[in-house]
């Protein structure tokens, strides 16, 4: 009787041939999940910068310190206000410069309310929001709450501080708070800092002829 033909299987892989296919589908396994996490980091990165060039895109308005033009801080749910030095012409109109964080900007603040009540119409007195890294809102519940407030825009500094560039850096004043003092023409006057109540009725009088 012939024999039948023997037939031989596939072979059982050897011990080493395991550890080699074993190592062979983990590193595939790892080069998979480094290429997922290289994509992935990249679109992180791709949304960040993408972020950075929008938010860091000049906004609109002038800052220069005799013509600026600002967007208002005010609630208007638009945002579409706007604050503009041209509209204050016809009487002089003093500017003062604040930040929630500026300490002496509350500390000045009062001064300037009492003066405000005391020239009544005579004068125009406007807020500039500058370098504001806090809450704005909160500087207004000390007080002239009704002025009007503009926002600082582009410079150097975060919350914006282009007008406020303009108008320290030519008098050689660093820090905050500052106060800008215009005439009924528009022109600027004088740039000063701290000012109490005394220093403040004194400079009106000096520069605009009132008391």
């Amino acid at each position: 009787m012939a024999k039948r033909p023997t037939t031989t299987g596939p072979k059982k892989p050897t011990k080493t041939e395991q550890k080699r296919r074993a190592a062979e589908a983990a590193a595939r396994k790892s080069r998979r999940q480094w290429l997922l996490i290289v994509i992935g980091a990249g679109l992180v990165i791709g949304v960040v910068l993408a972020v950075s060039i929008w938010d860091a895109r000049p906004r609109a308005g002038d800052t220069t310190a005799l013509g600026w033009d600002l967007p208002a801080r005010d609630n208007d749910a638009d945002g579409d206000g706007r604050i503009t030095l041209a509209e204050f012409r016809g009487k002089p109109t003093i500017v003062n410069f604040y930040a929630d964080w500026c300490s002496a900007c509350r500390e000045e603040l009062p001064d300037f309310a009492e003066i405000e009540d005391e020239f009544g119409d005579r004068i125009n007195f406007v807020h500039v929001n500058s370098q504001e890294t806090g809450d704005w809102r909160r500087f207004m519940e000390l007080g002239t709450g009704d002025w009007p407030i503009a926002q600082d825009i582009n410079g150097q500094e975060a919350g914006g501080s282009g007008l406020y560039e303009s108008l320290a850096r030519p008098a050689g004043l660093r820090g905050m708070p500052i106060t800008a003092f215009y005439d009924a023409d528009g022109r600027l006057v004088r740039t000063t800092g701290f000012l109490d109540r005394a220093t403040l009725r004194n400079l009106i009088g000096a520069d605009f002829g009132l008391s």
